[in-house]
C-alpha cells in the first residue's frame, strides 16, 4: 500500500516497506478463520459497512501484482497523456471497472465525451455528459453543495462521514473521467474545482497531457506499447486497457441482456432498449397510478395512507422517505443507523420495521408493500411511488424515450416534470430529524436534474420564439435549483428577448444580491455587459 504521505506506524500485521509511505502485508500473515463445511449455523448478522474507498481503480500490473489507485483521494487532477486511442482505452477500462467492481457501493461516475454506450453496465452509477462545458456547470454546483454540507455536518472530509455512525448513509464518491480535452480556461476552472476534491470525495482523471492540463497534481502517460508511466510516483506498469473493439463488445453484451430487469432483447415488443431500463423508472401512463404516492420534492406529503395513529408517526414517515430515496433497498441496520445515528438496540430496530410494515399494509393483490429481498434489504413495492421517481421517469422519457424523436411529446413530458417541482428535497423538515439527508447524493443531484429539465423546457419554447414561457420555465426550476448559474443566465437571456427592460434590471439586481460579497460570476457579468451595458458594474458596486 503506497500512501500519499507518511501516516505513522502501520497497524499489525502490516509493516513498513521501502519507506514510511509504503505499507506491506504478506498474505501468509493474514489469519484465515476456519470454516466447518458441515455446519448448519447461520452466518453472524454483522452490521453492514459503507465501502471506505470506493474510488479505487486498477491501473495495471507491476511485477505480477495488481496496482490500484484511490482516485478519490488524489489532491487535485490526474492527467493522462498519450495517443487519443490509448488514452481512451485506459478511460474505458476504468469506467467499466467502476461500473462493475465488487469493492464500491453507492457512487456517481461521470463520463465526459465518451461512454454513453457503457451506461447499461450500471444505469444508477454512470452518467454521460457531452463536453467539458456541461461538466463544469454540473461540478461547480455539486462542489459548492458538498463544501456547504461538510461545514454544516462539522466533518473534515467525506471519509469521516462515510465511516462514521451513519455508515452507508455517508457521503458517496463522485468520480469524473474526461475523454474530451479542456481548453485553457476550462483547464484552469477544473484545477480550481479539484484543489480540495479529495476532501469532498470527488476524483478527476483527465485524458490530456500536462501541456493541456498544467494544474494537474499527478501526471501519467500511456504509451503505444501499453505501458503506463508515472515517473513522479515511481511507477511503470503494464496498463489495464479496454481497447475500442473490446469496449464495443462489452457495450453490446450489456445492451443485449435483460440483467437490468427489462425485456427479452430484440424480440421484446418494447424493443431492445427495454433490456436495460434505468432502475428508477416507474409507469407514468394513466394505468400506472400508484396506491401510495409521496411528494418529496418540496414539502413532504403522503397520499394513499392513513396517518400513523401515535407519536411514532414522524419516525415512520422519515423511515419511508429514506426507503423511497433508495429503490434498490436498505438493510434494516442501515435504516436504524440513519434514524438513530448514536445507536439503537436490535429490539428498537425490529419494532420500528414491524410498525413500518404494518402501517404500509398490503396492496390490492395482497402483496405486502414492504418486504425483504434475498439479501435482507427492505424493499418497497412498485405500487409505492414518489414524485421524485415520476420526475426522473418523465425526464428520461422526454430525452431518451418517446420525446427524443417527437417534439410535441417532449414538450408535454418536460412540462409535466417541471410541474412536480415545489421546492428543495423534503423542504420544511422538522429540526433534529433527517440528518442523514445531508449525506445523500440525491440531495446534491436533485437541483442539477431540475436545472436540466428547466433548461430543456426553456429551449423547447425558445425554438418557437416563446420567450415568456421560457422565462416561466426557468423561474420554476429556480425554486429547487436557485444557485444554478446556468438557469440565471438563460433567464436573463429569455427576459431580454421579451423586451422587458425593467424586469431584466430587477433580475440583474436580484442575482447580484444573491451572489453576495463574492460578486457576480464572470460569465454572468459578461452576459449582463452584453444585454444591459453598465448593469454588471453598478450591481457589483452596489453589493460592495
Amino acid at each position: 500500500l503506497q500512501l500519499a504521505e507518511p501516516a505513522g506506524p502501520p497497524p499489525a500485521p502490516w509493516t513498513h516497506g521501502e519507506d514510511e509511505t509504503f505499507w506491506r502485508l504478506e498474505g501468509r500473515e493474514v489469519p484465515v478463520p476456519a470454516v466447518d463445511p458441515d455446519s448448519t449455523d447461520e452466518p453472524a448478522d454483522e452490521e453492514p459497512q459503507a465501502a471506505p474507498y470506493p474510488g479505487l481503480v486498477s491501473l495495471g500490473a507491476q511485477d505480477g501484482s495488481r496496482l490500484l489507485l484511490n482516485l478519490e483521494a488524489v489532491p487535485g487532477l490526474v492527467s493522462l497523456a498519450g495517443a487519443p486511442a490509448d488514452r481512451q482505452a485506459v478511460l474505458s477500462s476504468v469506467a467499466a471497472e467502476l461500473a462493475t467492481n465488487g469493492w464500491s457501493d453507492r457512487m456517481t461516475v461521470t463520463l465526459v465525451g465518451f461512454g454513453a454506450d457503457l451506461v447499461p453496465l450500471a444505469p444508477s452509477r454512470l452518467r454521460p455528459l457531452d463536453d467539458v462545458a456541461a461538466l463544469l456547470d454540473v461540478m461547480e454546483a455539486e462542489t459548492a453543495s458538498r463544501r456547504a454540507g461538510l461545514g454544516a455536518a462539522g466533518a473534515d472530509s467525506v471519509l469521516t462521514g462515510r465511516t462514521g455512525p451513519a455508515h452507508q448513509a455517508g457521503w458517496a464518491a463522485h468520480l469524473v473521467l474526461l475523454a474530451a480535452e479542456p481548453d485553457a480556461e476550462q483547464a484552469a476552472r477544473l484545477a480550481e474545482l479539484a484543489h480540495d476534491a479529495a476532501r469532498l470525495g470527488i476524483g478527476y482523471l483527465v485524458g490530456a497531457g500536462p501541456d493541456q492540463l498544467p494544474g494537474a497534481a499527478w501526471e501519467m502517460e500511456i504509451t503505444s506499447e501499453g505501458r503506463l508511466l508515472a515517473p513522479l510516483l515511481g511507477l511503470e506498469l503494464d496498463a489495464q486497457l479496454l481497447p475500442a473493439p473490446q469496449h464495443a463488445a462489452v457495450a453490446r453484451l450489456f445492451a443485449a441482456t435483460d440483467a437490468f430487469g427489462g425485456g427479452g432483447g430484440d424480440d421484446d415488443p418494447a424493443g431492445p432498449a427495454a433490456a436495460h431500463r434505468p432502475p428508477f423508472l416507474v409507469d407514468i401512463s394513466e394505468q400506472g397510478r400508484p396506491s401510495v404516492y409521496a411528494r418529496l420534492v418540496g414539502r413532504y406529503e403522503l397520499m394513499g395512507l392513513d396517518a400513523p395513529d401515535d407519536e411514532r408517526g414522524p419516525l415512520l414517515r422519515e423511515a419511508l422517505a429514506l426507503l423511497l430515496l433508495h429503490r434498490e433497498g436498505v438493510h434494516p441496520r442501515v435504516l436504524a443507523s440513519a434514524l438513530w445515528p448514536r445507536g439503537a438496540g436490535d429490539d428498537v430496530r425490529e419494532a420500528t420495521v414491524a410498525r413500518l410494515r404494518d402501517w404500509l399494509g398490503t396492496g390490492e393483490d395482497g402483496t405486502p408493500r414492504l418486504r425483504e429481498d434475498a439479501t435482507g434489504r427492505l424493499v418497497l413495492d412498485a405500487s409505492v411511488v414518489s414524485d421524485l421517481d415520476v420526475l426522473r421517469s418523465l425526464y428520461h422519457e422526454a430525452t431518451s424515450g418517446r420525446g427524443a424523436d417527437d417534439r410535441a411529446v417532449r414538450g408535454r413530458l418536460l412540462t409535466d416534470a417541471l410541474g412536480l417541482v415545489r421546492g428543495p428535497l423534503l423542504a420544511e423538515r422538522p429540526a433534529g430529524r433527517y440528518g442523514w439527508l445531508a449525506h445523500e447524493i440525491v440531495d446534491a443531484q436533485l437541483p442539477l436534474l431540475v436545472a436540466d429539465i428547466g433548461l430543456a423546457l426553456a429551449a423547447f419554447h425558445l425554438e418557437r420564439d416563446r420567450a415568456p414561457q421560457a422565462a416561466e420555465a426557468l423561474e420554476r426550476a429556480l425554486v429547487s435549483a436557485g444557485t444554478d448559474e446556468r438557469l440565471w443566465n438563460e433567464l436573463l437571456r429569455a427576459v431580454h428577448a421579451t423586451g422587458d427592460a425593467p424586469r431584466l434590471r430587477a433580475l440583474a439586481s436580484a442575482f447580484a444580491t444573491r451572489s453576495g460579497a463574492r460578486g457576480l460570476p464572470p460569465r454572468t457579468a459578461a452576459l449582463l455587459d452584453e444585454l444591459l451595458p453598465g448593469a454588471a458594474a453598478s450591481d457589483e458596486a452596489g453589493t460592495a
